[in-house]
């Protein structure tokens, strides 16, 4: 873990090299992509894979029905969903689960049928359900989106179970904006498609910390279990989508194709992660009370939940049922630390990006193994955006924000929340490595107004009058040592 260093609380003033560092990012990403494996037999690998394909529907003259090609593409992540979450024992360890849905579906499969559709996202996209229609609000395509959960692996991953022995991921809290893995559906006129990101990718890309630690390096039996893990984990979940899909359609076409920028040795791991501002594929921002107080686990989940009601959530709706998701409430407290002043009377809206619109994907947290909570957050601008570069993306999105306390001095006592973000900067450069060259100069500096929202609208909750956390208005910066 490196040093760290606390500093009046400031959105902007931490970002004003960001178009600097995203034109870095994907400066390098676009001139990565090499399919010669290292010396060292590394297997090459992308960030994403296609383990499914279904046919489209015919519109009876050897063309495409675009419309009911779109709504099988969502019955079918229906179907996926409704298997996942009411199929008792899936996989190995017979913990996988669907995020998103109530606890008592989680445990007994007892679920509302409700519940599981709400627990699919939809990701925006600027393409059209149907192409021979003009655009509008109902022809727009969404993707998409299950969580696919976990409790045994996630425990190990972060930290909370050991690998092996007594050995656990150090400091596995870190690593919680990478959970859960995510599977997508979605469709053009050629095929509907189901993709992953692939788990042997994000242990690879968000876990370098593990790769380069001690007990990698000298612990022959830690290695191998820990090295074990992607790998079941996504034979595991390629399994369950395989088999649900069969038998939603007895023509779908299993698969492991690769999709992505591809990575063929740990030295362009090691610079994308280099790249990036955080040299982490992770931001984190710990405070402390005024007081010196502790925290508890229930301060991190209302934490959580305060950052989503401060955002809205999707698909709220008012009393006369118009859509105001991404409406926000008025900030009336005079937090000056940031150099956005939050002043009396100010509206978020009147902080963030112009037309971000940022919701919460979710009514409330994920709760993942460790008292760590997980918000995805969205803006229909960002997305369709990213969407626009191509749909095998879209696993890459939305954005996460976690919330955790932790102890970091040391003494038994966790005096520290730690707010954690999936930093957009990488996400960019080393997810997205496979966009255009024109697109590559468009995003420049998305990474940099994406990461300065996220952060306006956390601080914006936590300095929020009403609120109860009383906190220093000097944050932390938090970094592991993520290189060699």
């Amino acid at each position: 873990m490196k040093t760290d260093t606390s500093k009046p609380s400031s959105t902007v003033g931490r970002l004003v090299k960001k178009a600097l560092y995203g034109s870095a990012i994907l400066g390098f990403a676009m001139g990565m992509q090499s399919a010669v494996a290292d010396s060292n037999g590394f297997e090459p690998f992308t960030p994403f894979s296609r383990i499914a394909t279904l046919p489209v529907v015919s519109d009876g003259a050897g063309g495409v029905n675009h419309v009911a090609t779109y709504a099988k593409a969502k019955a079918a992540a229906l179907h996926l969903a409704d298997y996942v979450a009411r199929t008792k024992d899936l996989g190995e360890g017979g913990d996988w689960v669907l995020g998103g849905t109530s606890t008592t579906c989680r445990k007994t499969q007892t679920c509302d049928d409700d519940e599981i559709s709400h627990a699919i996202l939809a990701i925006p996209s600027p393409q059209l359900i149907d192409p021979t229609k003009p655009p509008s609000k109902t022809n727009t395509k969404k993707a998409s989106v299950l969580d696919f959960c976990n409790e045994h692996y996630a425990k190990q991953a972060l930290g909370v179970a050991p690998i092996i022995g007594d050995k656990k991921v150090v400091n596995g809290y870190s690593h919680t904006p990478a959970l859960p893995c995510e599977v997508s559906i979605w469709n053009d006129g050629h095929n509907i498609y189901v993709d992953m990101l692939d788990p042997n990718a994000i242990f690879t890309m968000f876990f370098t910390d593990v790769h380069f630690s001690d007990d990698m390096m000298n612990d022959t039996e830690f290695a191998e279990a820990i090295s074990a893990l992607p790998p079941k984990v996504k034979a595991e979940i390629k399994s369950i989508v395989q088999t649900a899909m069969l038998d939603f359609d007895t023509n779908a076409v299993s698969m492991d194709e690769q999709l992505g920028p591809l990575y063929s040795s740990m030295d362009q791991v090691v610079a994308a992660v280099a790249a990036s501002p955080e040299q982490s594929p992770y931001k984190h921002v710990g405070y402390t009370r005024n007081n010196g107080g502790d925290f508890d686990s229930a301060d991190a989940a209302a934490v959580a939940q305060a950052i989503i009601n401060m955002m809205s959530i999707h698909g709220e709706k008012d009393e006369d049922g118009n859509d105001i998701a991404g409406i926000h409430p008025t900030i009336i407290h005079n937090h000056k630390g940031s150099s956005k002043e939050h002043g009396s009377g100010r509206t978020l809206d009147s902080i963030l990006s112009p037309g971000s619109s940022w919701r919460s994907a979710r009514p409330t947290p994920l709760p993942l193994p460790g008292k760590n909570y997980v918000i995805e957050a969205c803006s229909p601008k960002f997305a369709k955006m990213a969407m626009g570069t191509g749909l095998h993306h879209v696993t890459a999105l939305p954005c996460e924000i976690t919330v955790q306390v932790i102890d970091r001095t040391g003494d038994g006592s966790k005096e520290t929340l730690v707010v954690s973000y999936l930093d957009p900067h990488f996400m960019l450069g080393a997810l997205f490595a496979d966009i255009s060259e024109s697109d590559k100069q468009k995003f420049a500096e998305i990474p940099g107004t994406i990461m300065e929202d996220l952060q306006v609208i956390v601080e914006a909750t936590l300095y929020y009058p009403n609120s109860d956390y009383k906190l220093s208005k000097k944050v932390i910066d938090i970094n592991y040592d993520m290189l060699p």
